[in-house]
């Protein structure tokens, strides 16, 4: 990550191996001739994020526990490994690897029963990422328990809720139903519970809320704190913000009177010790309140990128008190409801993005109607863009 003095590598398999064991060796392998060309030390790695085909790891029966020991075992054993059943476009699996400057920055990892962090501090600033996991109960249980275990990840590391600044939600069966509750709803009902009032008054994380193929829910995390990190929402004038949605649009029964709306920002600001980034939410074809085009994937795509522009507009950032300057897209992630899609959202994606790297996911968005989502983040790496 830009903000810790480092960068990220995206690795998929060189080879047509057939056997996900190899597919996940060949990305290895590749990692560790990366880190050699750039003078890494093995310990300058702090998280890698697996994206995996669920039925294949499945059919070659090797499954998460031996991947986790196998990257690990490669790597080192105090890093982040976030295991992911959201099949890649293109592959078996991705995978997504940071990397940090352990010069500039003192680092300390950390192990719950939930979920596992590391924290880094310099100059009086700590920034921490992570991640929770519940996924052996009833989906209103689990989804309870990954905010419990996530709120006793931040107090165990010096962090509140009100500190998180970016957070991904991967849901598995996001637009399914318990009962009469979807499981989207239900995670937002224990989201709002446990956020409580702590985000009063400074705006609520960027974030992602999508879906998986295993079971359970994750939680990953960014959260900064100290007087040297500036931090500060963004949100989109051609977008109802998500916290306002109206009833209506919320799915299944109410656990209480009303159902709680989803408590995340349209994009977020960070700045560290002179480095500055936007985080854009997962971004849909979503005017107002409402999904625009349902079910056609051009016409959404256009559109999505359409909001991410009105999100990161300079006049949009000015009025929010950033200097728009000389932001770029370091990266790009698209969530496809339907890989046979991929071509006609690449050419989009090219024309406006670009080379920049970007990771290509199957997975469910949290609206049935929602063909494709794309989140990211922005770098201005010049002095702070904050006024």
């Amino acid at each position: 990550m830009k903000l810790l003095g480092g960068d990220m590598f995206i690795l998929r398999p060189l080879s047509k191996e057939v056997r996900l064991a190899d597919q996940v060796k060949s990305c290895l392998d590749q990692l560790l001739v990366k880190c050699g060309a750039k003078g890494l030390t093995r310990s300058s790695i702090y998280k890698a994020i697996l994206f995996l085909n669920h039925e294949r790891s499945a059919q070659d029966g090797f499954g998460l526990t031996e991947i986790m020991d196998l990257v690990k075992a490669t790597v080192h054993r105090d890093m982040l490994v976030i295991l992911l059943d959201q099949p890649p476009v293109q592959h078996d699996v991705v995978m997504e690897v940071y990397y940090f400057d352990p010069a500039a920055w003192d680092s300390g990892f950390h192990s719950t029963g939930e979920g596992e962090a590391l924290v880094f501090s310099r100059d009086g600033v700590k920034i921490s990422t992570g991640f929770s996991f519940a996924g052996e109960d009833a989906y209103r249980t689990n989804s309870v328990k990954a905010f419990s275990g996530l709120e006793g990840l931040l107090s165990a590391t010096g962090f509140s809720m009100g500190n998180i600044v970016r957070q991904w939600n991967y849901i598995a069966g996001i637009l399914r139903f318990e009962g009469p509750y979807q499981h989207y709803q239900l995670f937002n009902e224990a989201r709002a519970k446990h956020y409580g009032d702590q985000f009063e008054g400074k705006g609520f994380p960027a974030a992602t809320g999508i879906g998986t193929s295993g079971d359970g829910i994750l939680i990953e995390y960014i959260a900064a704190t100290g007087s040297g990190a500036i931090t500060g929402p963004i949100d989109n004038p051609e977008q109802v913000p998500a916290y306002l949605y109206p009833q209506e649009l919320l799915k299944g029964e109410a656990l209480d009177r009303v159902k709680s709306t989803p408590k995340f920002e349209r994009g977020r600001y960070l700045s560290v010790h002179g480095t500055d980034m936007v985080f854009v939410s997962g971004t849909a074809a979503i005017r107002g309140p409402h999904v625009v085009y349902p079910g056609n994937t051009d016409l959404q795509t256009l559109y999505t990128i359409d909001n991410i522009e009105q999100l990161i507009a300079p006049q949009n950032l000015e009025e929010k008190g950033i200097r728009s300057g000389d932001f770029v897209f370091d990266y790009i992630r698209v969530y496809l409801k339907d890989r046979k899609d991929y071509p006609v959202v690449l050419k989009y994606c090219r024309e406006k993005y670009g080379n920049v790297p970007c990771v290509w996911i199957e997975a469910d968005i949290c609206r049935d109607e929602l063909m494709v989502e794309i989140e990211g983040f922005l770098v201005n790496g010049h002095p702070s863009a904050l006024k």
